[in-house]
């Protein structure tokens, strides 16, 4: 899950807060700091990528035009999550936490907690964000009527981003400095376009000069989580 840092209130010309009468306003705002993403599933939404609130608009009335509770959220996302009141500290986010080292992504296409978590308070925040955007889930199976009538297709698509990113890793790694130079701007048109930052990360995770461009492309991605790469001053 990619750590984002989405910045204060919008301001207006004058320097003001933006006091938002919709909160379907914000979505321009949030798609220019952290990228038309979901921000639990990574995807690239076109079309129908909603404001999502933290903590639920109709229970929590007051947040409602809060930007401190607002994300990006897919379909999929925002439907498992639904009105589920959050007690946040019981979580991890991805505008507040380090989210990218948390969470493991392999060729499965199912979501798990990082096998380097040793914390047992972490690992529960982090299977409570599992569970409450359903990224752990798997798919019925093939064939079956619940596979007919199932329109959630994030696991089928991380299955697909893994494995695009494991055939172009694989190609960088046999290619020339040169060829290198070439495929880097490909690669990085292919990730904007498709999303699942993690996966790409992952996967090329022994190029660190590649693990820069991806974080450097990708709007509102928090460098301050990877000081390896991009060292404080």
């Amino acid at each position: 899950m990619r750590p984002i840092i989405k910045g204060l209130t919008p301001t207006d010309t004058d320097g003001n807060e933006i006091k938002f009468v919709k909160y379907s306003r914000s979505r321009r705002y949030l798609i220019d700091r952290i990228g038309e993403y979901c921000s639990y599933c990574e995807r690239k939404i076109e079309s129908n990528l909603a404001v999502e609130h933290v903590q639920p608009k109709d229970s929590n009335p007051q947040l409602r035009l809060d930007w401190n509770n607002f994300l990006l959220g897919c379909t999929n996302c925002n439907s498992t999550k639904g009105n589920t009141n959050v007690i946040l500290s019981d979580y991890v986010w991805p505008d507040t936490d380090n989210t990218y080292r948390y969470f493991s992504y392999d060729h499965t296409g199912i979501v798990n907690i990082s096998n380097t978590i040793n914390d047992q308070n972490i690992e529960s925040k982090i299977k409570n964000m599992l569970d409450l955007v359903g990224l752990q889930n798997s798919p019925p199976r093939h064939g079956s009527a619940d596979w007919e009538r199932a329109s959630d297709r994030r696991y089928e698509h991380r299955i697909l981003a893994w494995s695009d990113a494991n055939h172009y890793m694989n190609a960088y790694n046999n290619s020339s400095d040169e060829i290198r130079t070439i495929m880097i701007p490909l690669i990085i048109t292919i990730v904007i376009h498709q999303g699942f930052w993690s996966i790409w990360m992952n996967v090329f995770e022994n190029f660190p000069e590649m693990q820069i461009e991806l974080i450097s492309s990708i709007p509102g991605t928090n460098t301050a989580y990877f000081p390896e790469l991009f060292p404080i001053s």
